[in-house]
């Protein structure tokens, strides 16, 4: 299982799948769209990835309508903006980031310092680039 769904990420490098909904959205889904989700899913594993899973099989088969479908509209104008209410004070972005850039450490904007903790994230996970990712916002 492994395998196929690293081959799956790995083939989004550069077989990235496009849906159009006929109207006038165009979603594209490539290696990190695809590893954000996993990564995403991992905070509520038991709801999460059956549906996930099976939204992988269909795109290992080129058809990402149901990781779309998983992750919502992703082609959102601004009139579609909804005020912060109570329900969803918890997960807004600034939060997140405040949490985790005091807990990332020292950081740095030197190059070799981000080579660095690349290299090391890479030697331990295959989900360095999220990871990454989420680690220069602090900068």
């Amino acid at each position: 299982m492994k395998k196929r769904l690293f081959n799956i990420f790995e083939s989004l490098r550069t077989n990235i799948v496009t849906l159009y909904d006929g109207v006038d959205n165009m979603v594209y889904i490539n290696r990190k769209f695809a590893l954000s989700i996993l990564w995403g899913a991992l905070y509520t594993p038991y709801t999460s990835m059956a549906p996930l899973f099976e939204a992988f099989s269909d795109l290992e088969k080129g058809d990402g309508h149901k990781l779309l479908n998983i992750t919502g509209n992703l082609t959102i104008a601004c009139q579609d903006c909804q005020p912060l209410t109570v329900e969803n004070a918890g997960v807004i972005p600034d939060a997140s980031i405040a949490i985790e850039c005091a807990d990332s450490g020292a950081i740095s904007d030197d190059l070799t310092f981000l080579r660095g903790i690349y290299n090391e994230l890479s030697a331990q996970t295959s989900l360095a680039d999220i990871v990454f990712s989420i680690s220069i916002r602090c900068l």
